[in-house]
């Protein structure tokens, strides 16, 4: 039996070539030998090539429905709708078990494009018809994916494999050692530092391919988790608060900007927006997006979802009512394209508030394409380097008027009045307030819940309001996830 790691290693080569392929495939067969990566790259194409390779892991439903369970489902932001389904259910109360496909199917995903980013930055500064300019563009492209996958391994798993170089000896895998985070932080702070000196402006052409920007965006916001209770690091709040200023000071140059309109950041005619610093599009070929079926209610008709998520009251209730991101973030109507009827939260499968960013209202008939969407996942808007600013801003010097900047831009967007004459600690609280308010649903909260050091006294408010059976459940080894247990079984080091 192969552990995930080597399913990942084993098919990863082939991938790089074949990335159009189906996910599917790339779990069950083994590499071809008719296009071997030893010859690749030669040219910028191929070196875009194995770039989109390694970006496809993360334009799956192995990343994008089951980082929902990790991150929203285990929070009061979301209930999944876990009828005879024990791994969601597992995911509700806080009961995982280590074989949950919403652990292991993220898992694979990450070291999938970690092997297929290792393997770029070693072939391609061999590129035989590449400038060296160009070249180290494709390595910081590469070296950001990497960055990337370990930051979110790390958010949810804390000490992981880690992998610099390609694997290919696919039985050596068996007997790897986790490294601890901080170790692991380290080296991505690394890669995205190369990454922010060697990353274009703007590519020539493409939109989804990570910038300078996107660079200095994450960098930003790996500062601001190791400043927070997992690694507790109090000088990275300065570093932090640097670095989103110079996304802040050059986002005319960088050609990004806060949309004026909050709700129409979720239009699929939209995803290619100012906003948007980083994101997986699903367009033009590169896959079919279902969060607009998962997040959609079910029993509505020709409208209806699949209905996996829903929210609970108390959570709608942190809003307030002229709060137009409310509006914009919950669904609790939907008008039928196709009969007309108006069709209320009392009709849904579930009766209660949907997340209305994901579920792509407004086409003629929403049963195209089997409810598949072009829909695109924002992983860093300009709105999360505002609020990293702002809070750690406020953590280095207090709400000074450069942080109340920052926020309010977010608030008059929101329709709410400007922040004004708070200490640093009510500052602080709006601060986390207004993250949660702008990023709802956004595969973000929990993250954050959990850097803030508030993640388990909020989970038992919650279950003592809704589930008081599962209060119990909610103990201090739930704050990050184990390790999947097809690799644990084999690998006695996880």
């Amino acid at each position: 039996m192969k552990t995930y790691i080597n399913k990942i290693v084993a098919t990863g080569l082939c991938s790089l070539l074949l990335f159009t392929s189906s996910c599917s495939s790339f779990l069950s067969e083994e590499p071809k030998d008719f296009l071997s990566p030893e010859n690749l790259p030669n040219t910028e194409s191929e070196c875009n090539m194995l770039l989109m390779g390694a970006m496809s892991y993360w334009r799956s439903n192995n990343f994008e429905r089951h980082i929902n369970f990790i991150a929203e489902a285990t929070t009061d932001a979301v209930v999944s709708a876990t009828k005879n389904n024990i791994p969601r259910d597992e995911m509700n109360s806080l009961i995982w078990q280590d074989d949950n496909e919403s652990l292991y199917k993220p898992w694979q995903q990450f070291y999938a494009c970690i092997n297929a980013s290792n393997i770029m930055i070693q072939k391609v500064p061999d590129a035989s018809k590449v400038s060296e300019d160009v070249k180290n563009q494709y390595v910081a492209a590469a070296r950001y994916m990497r960055a990337l996958s370990y930051f979110y391994l790390v958010r949810i798993f804390n000490d992981v494999i880690y992998l610099d170089t390609p694997v290919e000896d696919f039985t050596s895998a068996t007997d790897l050692s986790k490294t601890p985070a901080i170790d692991i932080y380290r080296s991505i702070i690394e890669d995205l530092e190369y990454a922010e000196t060697n990353l274009p402006v703007k590519w020539s052409e493409g939109t989804e391919r990570p910038t300078v920007a996107a660079a200095k965006s994450l960098l930003a916001w790996v500062y601001i988790t190791m400043a927070g209770e997992q690694v507790k690091d109090n000088t990275m709040w300065a570093k932090a608060a640097a670095k989103a200023k110079e996304v802040i000071d050059n986002k005319g140059s960088y050609g990004i900007e806060l949309l004026s309109n909050y709700e129409d950041l979720w239009k699929v005619n939209n995803r290619y927006n100012k906003e948007s610093i980083f994101a997986f599009n699903f367009a033009d070929g590169l896959g079919d997006n279902q969060c607009g079926a998962e997040w959609r209610p079910t029993s509505v008709g020709t409208e209806s979802g699949w209905g996996f998520f829903y929210t609970q009251q108390s959570y709608l209730d942190k809003f307030e009512d002229k709060d137009l991101r409310k509006a914009a973030t919950f669904l609790t109507e939907i008008v039928s394209t196709v009969d007309k009827k108006t069709y209320t939260t009392a009709d849904f499968g579930s009766p209660y508030p949907h997340g209305k960013k994901w579920c792509d209202g407004g086409r003629e008939d929403f049963s195209q394409r089997s409810k598949r969407t072009d829909m695109y996942i924002p992983i860093i808007r300009y709105a999360d380097v505002l609020l990293i600013f702002a809070e750690a801003e406020n953590e280095v010097n207090g709400p000074t008027a450069a942080a109340y900047e920052a926020v309010n831009q977010l608030r008059l967007r929101a329709g709410l009045d400007n922040l004004s004459g708070l200490g640093k600690d009510t500052f602080r609280e709006a601060i986390r307030k207004e993250w949660t308010l702008e990023t709802t649903h956004e595969r973000i909260y929990r993250f954050n819940l959990v850097r803030w050091g508030i993640y388990l006294s909020t989970m038992k408010e919650y279950f003592q309001q809704y589930y008081p059976e599962k209060v119990k459940n909610v103990t201090e080894e739930k704050l990050y996830f184990p390790c999947p247990n097809h690799d644990a079984i084999i690998n006695p080091n996880l």
